[in-house]
């Protein structure tokens, strides 16, 4: 009997380890648990009330998520939207990222405060909009049978090489201040980009005075919108002036060598279709020419010889060079930009320096100062060439140092056309990386005059609203030059490139810059990604 106590107490026990507390007991357990330390077994015993707790509601909470998301996704909208119609500026944003974060050096960086200062001066007015291309992977773009309807295609497969990712705004920015230019310059150049706005004609074209051609100031004022990274029908403030402006070429049924340089560029801006089928007839047309009908000599012998022109050459081997950095091949565009180094180096003096243009042969020495501004092309030439460490380059950058004249909007006895001269000169200079010393100097000089001798009409004057409405100022350049007729169009087109060669493309100092061009280097890159430039136009 006295066992009986014993055996219903240890009943109790085990009656109340199966007995199920209350929701109140075990949250009071749980944060007294909670309390104590983590060794104790109050504290695991509490880790594992609080899973238990925690257990219906996951398993609640996550279908449920799943499921909105089905639903959002289901869901039509703008993201079924066909390829083509999609907006270029869509990229923006992603692309302006991209490239900061892809710049390593300390030249890229966003934070220097003479970048800040570019992209950031309110009367500077940099377009900081510049709609990026956006790297995707390649697929055939669409096609229309109209010209009219050129620029209403959005290409779905942007170029990301240096005609963007130079000339966008973080890397014109990042140019800039590498390179020696800065607020002023740039103030300089958005000024006469809008003052060329609203000096186009309603066929989109562009016609100076003193009877110049309208195809021809037309294809050298695209080049200028196209320096700054303008995409027709694409930019924010320049774009549809741009549109109608190439269009207005493609209109045409033949083009000269500056048209053709301004469509390859416009090409490698947009990858739009209809602009490659026309620049591809015409490039075949000019190779063939190059390649098989070409002799250079002089035609006093009864023979039917070439007559080098370095102007005309010149304008051919950038044509040829924007083409292939634009993707466009040829059968015989090879074998015509050899024939065209063998013109470049027919005119050369390998002896002293120096190339002429205005007979056949060598440069004569002694030289004729007001020729030596036809140095300035051949150098170009060459290097365009990919052959700026020839000898008879530095032998006539020699010359230069001691014959060239700084920079001039006059008269000058060095040249009868000193802003044209002063045009090639720039390209020479800045691409010379054998001595930097001398773009320097250079530099200096060509800021100094053009920065003051812009001719400025302030918001009333200038009667030009951009995009956001905003009144801006216009301003152009005129000069003394007994062959530019078309004045002002023409000299500020000049003035405003050579403004723009800090980041029109990168420097041509030596043949790896020209690497990017050869087809098993173009295979080798998928995606489109160059990260070596060319020299400026």
């Amino acid at each position: 009997m006295a066992e009986e106590p014993i055996v219903d107490e240890n009943l109790e026990k085990i009656e109340e380890m199966f007995e199920q507390p209350t929701l109140r007991d075990r949250l009071r357990k749980l944060f007294t648990g909670l309390g104590k330390p983590r060794s104790s077994r109050e504290y695991k015993e509490a880790i594992v009330e609080l899973q238990r707790l925690l257990a219906p509601v996951v398993a609640i909470l996550i279908p449920g998520i799943l499921i909105a998301i089905l639903i959002v996704c289901a869901a039509p909208g703008k993201s079924n939207k066909a390829l083509s119609d999609i907006q270029i500026a869509q990229a923006e944003d992603e692309e302006v990222i991209e490239e900061q974060q892809d710049q390593e050096t300390p030249e890229v960086e966003m934070e220097d405060p003479a970048t800040e200062a570019i992209m950031d001066t309110p009367a500077n007015t940099v377009n900081v909009a510049n709609p990026a291309e956006a790297v995707m992977p390649q697929t055939q773009a669409p096609t229309v049978s109209s010209v009219s309807e050129v620029m209403d295609i959005k290409a779905p497969v942007m170029m990301k090489n240096v005609f963007g990712q130079q000339r966008s705004a973080s890397g014109r920015a990042s140019a800039l201040r590498k390179f020696g230019g800065d607020a002023e310059t740039e103030r300089c150049v958005m000024r006469a980009l809008r003052w060329l706005v609203t000096q186009q004609q309603k066929d989109g074209s562009w016609k100076g005075s003193g009877g110049a051609s309208g195809v021809s100031c037309t294809g050298f004022v695209i080049l200028a919108f196209l320096a700054h990274g303008e995409k027709p029908g694409g930019s924010p403030e320049f774009g549809a002036c741009l549109q109608k402006a190439v269009e207005y070429l493609m209109r045409k049924k033949k083009h000269d060598a500056m048209e053709m340089h301004a469509l390859a560029e416009a090409y490698g801006m947009t990858r739009n279709p209809n602009i490659k089928d026309m620049l591809e007839k015409d490039l075949v047309a000019l190779c063939d020419r190059l390649a098989d009908k070409t002799t250079w000599g002089h035609p006093t012998d009864g023979k039917d010889y070439t007559m080098p022109n370095l102007l005309t050459m010149t304008f051919n081997v950038m044509t040829l060079r924007s083409a292939q950095l634009s993707r466009i091949k040829t059968p015989k565009m090879d074998r015509a930009l050899a024939k065209l180094r063998e013109g470049f180096l027919g005119q050369s003096n390998k002896k002293m320096g120096g190339f002429s243009s205005d007979y056949y042969g060598p440069a004569r020495f002694p030289y004729r100062r007001t020729g030596t501004w036809h140095f300035m092309m051949g150098v170009v030439g060459m290097q365009y060439l990919g052959y700026g460490d020839h000898p008879v380059i530095e032998k006539t950058m020699q010359i230069l140092d001691d014959d060239w004249a700084p920079p001039t909007l006059k008269w000058s006895d060095i040249a009868c056309c000193p802003v044209r001269g002063n045009y090639w000169a720039t390209m020479v200079f800045f691409n010379d990386e054998g001595n930097r010393n001398r773009w320097k100097k250079w530099n200096m000089q060509m800021k100094h005059v053009y920065t003051r001798g812009q001719k400025v009409l302030g918001v009333a004057e200038s009667n030009y609203v951009d995009e956001k409405g905003r009144p801006q100022e216009t301003g152009y350049w005129r000069c003394k030059d007994m062959h530019i007729g078309s004045q002002p169009l023409m000299p500020t087109c000049y003035v405003a490139q050579q403004l723009m060669v800090y980041y029109r493309y990168l420097p041509t100092g030596s043949k790896e810059a020209w690497n990017v061009t050869e087809e098993k280097k173009v295979e080798a890159t998928q995606s489109d990604d160059i990260t070596v430039g060319i020299g400026d136009l």
